[in-house]
């Protein structure tokens, strides 16, 4: 018998706040098709069980769409059951549903729950999952405070590993995938982790110079990204010094990626080319602007520099003493 097991799933979770409509569509399919390949994994590891640890969620506000995707997936393998242990807050958003697959087995992490079948029983005691295979003993199954599973009961100390990252952060230096739990009845349980991961996880760092506008930046960023995988989820950092004057339009670049890559977030983090020396004698209203706005000690290094863009394209060249 076989268990595949995973950890935060997080079906409603995604790497940023600030989607497009595009953007938005793409995490729909991108939702789907984590689903549909996590009952596949298990297809093709011959397991009976899928489990599913920690936030199956992960998100605040849940709409019905993602639960319907859920039950779809468990359905489409009625050979497999899935076994969702979840907190008492998720449990609530799922149990009211009276549509729920007959193989989906859900089960409250914050009260004494179980399951029992001919093949596996499970209780659930103090927070802590114990998987009963048959005449051998428990596997313990629990979160540590960095919210990570551990299992113990099969040797060497093992993790449930999360089933693919939720941000840039997030993919940083972290192993993704799913576990199989294996047994007969005439060989103990064994565990490995398989490496599962669809999507690339990109930080890149783009130096612009001062003589660099908008086509060059363009540029630079589209010669970084030819080399990338289509489905990669990409964070771009601007670094260096733009020149005096120029918006740099970080949502608009983004938006011009979004056919190279499945996902792209562009930052600003320029300091803008200011030679003080030729304000210093400057009467313009907008050479004042510049002085006042160099002295506000309150914004950071960013913000002076957006606010120096934005008015000094407003301001239009107005001299000081003008009305």
């Amino acid at each position: 018998m076989k268990v595949l097991c995973c950890a935060e799933v997080c079906l409603g979770a995604v790497c940023t706040e600030n989607l497009s409509t595009e953007q938005s569509r793409k995490w729909r399919t991108v939702r789907t098709e984590k689903l549909e390949s996590l009952i596949d994994k298990a297809a093709q590891n011959n397991a009976g069980y899928v489990a599913l640890f920690g936030r199956l969620f992960g998100a605040e506000r849940v709409s019905e769409s993602v639960i319907d995707a859920l039950f779809q997936a468990v359905r489409s393998d009625k050979h497999i059951r899935t076994l969702l242990f979840v907190n008492a807050e998720e449990f609530s958003r799922l149990s009211y549903r009276n549509d729920r697959p007959e193989n989906l087995h859900l089960l409250c992490t914050q009260s004494k729950d179980g399951y029992l079948d001919d093949n596996i029983a499970v209780a659930i005691r103090q927070g802590a999952v114990e998987l009963l295979p048959g005449r051998y003993d428990p596997i313990r199954v629990e979160p540590d405070a960095d919210g990570a599973y551990h299992l113990s009961g099969l040797g060497d100390a093992q993790t449930v590993p999360a089933f693919e990252p939720l941000g840039f952060d997030d993919a940083q230096g972290r192993e993704f995938g799913f576990g199989v739990i294996e047994w007969t009845d005439e060989t103990p349980c064994s565990y490995r982790k398989v490496k599962n991961q669809s999507y690339a996880f990109e930080t890149l760092e783009i130096k612009i110079l001062p003589e660099d506008r908008q086509k060059d930046i363009l540029r630079k960023i589209n010669s970084a990204v030819n080399k990338l995988d289509r489905d990669s989820f990409l964070h771009i950092r601007l670094v260096g010094r733009s020149a005096f004057g120029l918006t740099i339009n970080a949502d608009a670049l983004a938006a011009q990626l979004q056919s190279k890559v499945f996902f792209a977030e562009v930052f600003d983090s320029t300091v803008m080319d200011i030679d003080m020396d030729a304000f210093e004698t400057d009467i313009s209203l907008r050479s004042e602007f510049v002085r006042l706005a160099m002295q506000e000690d309150s914004l950071s290094e960013t913000e002076r520099n957006r606010l120096i863009s934005c008015g000094w394209g407003a301001l239009g060249g107005k001299e000081a003493g003008d009305a």
